[in-house]
């Protein structure tokens, strides 16, 4: 009773000026000092291996900003991890933790490559195949979460396990697309037919993919989404708890399926933007982690749909700039991986830390 009062009390003499610098620190300073700390620990990583740590950040950094197509590089990256992490970062507000993303940007992707490249279709004008195919991943990687949804409202099944178990799904369905489903009868090896006119044209100027710009014009919508909409009130109070949603707002296994939908729709149009954008079809090496390292992207734009942007810009950077760093310095190729996930756990240390020095 009387540590409780002492809480009261200390409530209430702590001015609410110190409570908002308090958590304006915390929401800036906590991932920018895992992203530093991460840095200084890889660097002791590459010491111990006898590479100079500041050389080869050096060359990070000029792979990204001096090398011809490294800013647009870093954009290619960016744009699927932007796009999944702002589904992400909506599904992690309403405290429904998936780990599915993987699994629906791989859906997406065959989905769309499928339909633009079936018999009868393929032959369509260049813009209705680009919108029928942005359609058609978008529903699938919706269709895709909403497996998910259905099995924790039905039976109770774990948000986490199921959509991670379905991410393998997924990848099986990847390899039987490629060889069997939509493989290009013309190849030798496992691919699927290119997706030829239903590819994303360049944007003038940068010379990047409308994929991009698409990402880039996700950010403010998720905003006004997420802030000014009734859903994005919901997904706020099914974050705080079931209880509170179902006392009197909606019923929240509606909202848990509004909220995977609105995660796989993103990233089933991730997909999409890809094969659109960057591959021109589907191979079975088309996973490349996107819907994982997401996943930090989110958790590091803490939730919010500017932080997600900045997030997916750093670690694309660090993605882009260590490839060219291992054309001049004999790292491994893990090394961008492994900077990531100290990222994941200084972060995680750093925010409990900052959660118990505001209590």
């Amino acid at each position: 009773m009387t540590a409780t009062v002492d809480r009261v009390e200390d409530a209430a003499v702590r001015p609410p000026d110190d409570d908002r610098r308090h958590r304006l620190v915390a929401a800036i300073g906590v991932p920018v000092a895992a992203l530093v700390v991460a840095l200084v620990a890889g660097g002791i990583l590459m010491g111990v291996e006898g590479v100079a740590p500041m050389s080869v950040y050096g060359e990070v950094l000029r792979g990204v900003f001096v090398l011809d197509g490294g800013l647009r590089d870093t954009a290619v990256v960016a744009t699927p991890l932007l796009l999944i992490g702002l589904g992400l970062a909506v599904a992690y507000r309403a405290k429904v933790f998936t780990i599915g993303a993987e699994g629906q940007y791989i859906v997406g992707a065959v989905a769309a490559t499928g339909w633009a490249t079936a018999e009868g279709v393929r032959g369509w004008p260049g813009p209705v195949l680009v919108l029928t195919s942005l359609m058609v991943a978008v529903a699938a990687g919706a269709c895709w979460a909403a497996v998910t949804a259905g099995l924790n409202a039905r039976f109770g099944a774990s948000v986490v396990i199921t959509s991670l178990l379905l991410n393998y799904v997924a990848a099986a369905l990847l390899a039987w697309a490629v060889r069997v489903g939509i493989r290009d009868p013309g190849a030798f090896t496992p691919q699927s037919r290119p997706i030829g006119a239903a590819g994303l044209p360049e944007v003038p100027g940068p010379a990047i993919h409308l994929g991009f710009v698409l990402a880039l014009a996700a950010v403010p919508l998720a905003g006004v989404l997420l802030a000014r909409s009734r859903f994005g009130y919901r997904v706020d109070v099914l974050g705080a708890g079931k209880e509170v949603l179902g006392a009197g707002e909606a019923r929240p296994a509606r909202v848990t399926l509004a909220v995977l939908a609105v995660c796989g729709a993103l990233a089933g149009l991730a997909g999409y933007v890809e094969v659109a954008g960057v591959t021109e079809r589907v191979t079975p090496d088309f996973a490349t982690g996107y819907g994982y390292t997401a996943i930090i992207v989110a958790l590091l734009g803490r939730l919010r749909p500017t932080g997600v942007l900045i997030a997916a810009f750093a670690l694309a950077a660090l993605s882009t700039g260590f490839d060219a760093a291992e054309r001049g310095y004999e790292i491994p190729s893990s090394t961008a991986g492994v900077v990531q996930a100290l990222v994941v756990v200084f972060f995680v240390a750093g925010d409990a830390l900052a959660h118990r020095m505001g209590r």
